[in-house]
């Protein structure tokens, strides 16, 4: 076993769970030489990603129609939906000011990333359907459009096109968490059988955004600055939450005596994030600026903002919104530095805070953003336990919604919508959950090993997020 930490025995909950299989791993157990930890994750993310798909299965025969029943039956997928509101049926760039279009659909959806990939996959989708007549199809209504049963043939395949590359954003996740500790490539598996990696990865593109998290974490763990500042500069352009992790690496940075290393991952990562943009700005200033406004359009489902708006009948406006929860945002932001600086907990752990305080009180809260912490809270939250009761808040959430949206709990529907009050509270109060937790365990830090707290002085460096350690103990 060497001095790998394994989750049957340090575990509570886990161990309780391992009696099913004939309990935890014993003291003279040995490795099998093939069912490496990398292997087994990677199994496990599989089969949580099929059955994520599945999940969402019976609702792509809806795309295009813009009806209410998929969310009633939690199966609803923006990917399906945007292969006609957002154009893609007819090829139009995300990024245009020609006026066929931008009459026709509205600039700005998504962060560039995710546009460029929905793009990409409407070409793949066309050429797989057999090239249909785009200038016929221009020529038609978007009501007819989105009533062609051509298009909803192809608004299948692009789902399909687009899963396929998500999934492999999530492997590609998975794996790269395996080789961040190297006393705990198991805490990968915290993400890769997550509840809510099942039941959300489908609805939007934020498997990218995880993808460029676990990156960020492979490569600050493996000393490569530029493979960190290279996914943080992506992965920011995927999601604003993302490039909160830059406050946290600074932090770290300046306390474990690697400045530079972190001052050259947020010198690659503002470069990188220039380049990605680069295409849609220069295509249409004003449609890349429309793309960054779902995350400042006002209140959002799910938000703590519309539940104050909701049970207090008060309806702050759009400014007031914005600027009061960007002000929360960065004083909790310079919280999660002063914890930094003063205690020994990880880049996981400190990016769990960071983004979990985040959505505590951002205006903007889809339930598929649990999927940018969800690498985050893996790894710098060692207790499935606590893992469980924040992702229980978020699927609480996520059935109140769908039903809230698709009108099951309307008055007309036999309902009472005030429940979904009750899915806001769940959410934050798992975020709470696991903001606590990582603070809990920061606090009682005192030097002893610990999960989550680097298990060396100040300076050096820590095996388990050093990758020169590797080479130092196998000469030792």
């Amino acid at each position: 076993m060497g001095d790998r930490v394994h989750p049957s025995r340090d575990d509570a909950l886990v161990r309780s769970l391992s009696e099913v299989a004939g309990g935890p791993l014993g003291d003279h157990a040995g490795r099998h030489p093939w069912w490496t930890p990398l292997r087994v994750v990677l199994l496990l993310a599989a089969v949580a990603l099929s059955l994520g798909m599945v999940a969402k299965a019976p609702c792509l025969d809806v795309a295009g129609e813009g009806g209410t029943g998929r969310y009633a039956a939690l199966c609803w997928s923006d990917v399906s939906q945007a292969y006609v509101d957002r154009g893609h049926a007819e090829l139009a760039w995300p990024f245009t000011d020609d006026a066929g279009v931008r009459d026709r659909y509205a600039p700005g959806w998504q962060p560039p990333v995710p546009a460029y990939v929905a793009w990409a996959a409407a070409r793949v989708t066309h050429v797989l359907a057999g090239s249909p007549d785009l200038d016929e199809r221009r020529a038609m209504s978007v009501a007819d459009v989105a009533a062609d049963d051509a298009v909803h043939r192809e608004a299948r395949i692009f789902t399909a096109v687009t899963a396929v590359w998500l999934a492999a954003a999530g492997l590609l996740a998975a794996g790269l968490l395996v080789g961040v500790r190297r006393r705990r490539p198991w805490d990968a598996a915290a993400f890769a059988a997550a509840p809510v990696l099942v039941l959300l990865w489908p609805i939007t593109w934020d498997l990218l955004a995880a993808a460029a998290v676990a990156a960020v974490l492979w490569g600050w763990a493996r000393g490569r600055p530029g493979v960190a500042g290279a996914a943080l500069g992506v992965g920011a352009a995927v999601s604003p939450l993302v490039a909160l992790l830059l406050v946290p690496l600074l932090a770290v940075g300046v306390r474990d005596r690697r400045s530079a290393q972190a001052w050259r991952v947020a010198a690659v990562a503002a470069v990188t994030w220039l380049v990605v943009d680069l295409p849609a700005y220069v295509s249409s200033p004003a449609a890349w600026e429309a793309s960054w406004q779902g995350y400042l359009h006002g209140v959002d489902v799910g938000s703590v903002w519309l539940l104050v708006q909701q049970a207090g009948n008060v309806a702050p406006s759009r400014t007031t919104v914005v600027v009061v929860s960007g002000l929360l945002v960065a004083a909790w932001l310079l919280v999660v530095a002063v914890v930094g600086l003063r205690t020994r907990l990880s880049l996981a752990a400190l990016g769990t805070l960071a983004v979990a305080g985040t959505l505590v009180v951002s205006p903007a809260a889809a339930p598929s953003y649990a999927l940018v912490l969800l690498p985050l809270a893996a790894l710098g939250v060692p207790r499935w336990r606590d893992l469980l009761v924040w992702q229980a808040g978020e699927l609480a959430h996520f059935a109140l919604l769908g039903w809230y949206l698709g009108g099951l709990l309307a008055p007309a529907g036999g309902g009472d919508a005030r429940a979904y009050w009750w899915g806001m509270v769940a959410r934050l109060l798992g975020l709470a959950w696991l903001v606590a937790a990582v603070l809990i365990r920061a606090g009682s830090a005192d030097g002893s090993a610990d999960d989550d707290v680097v298990e060396v002085g100040r300076g050096e460096a820590d095996p388990d997020v050093d990758v020169l350690a590797d080479g130092r103990h196998a000469r030792a």
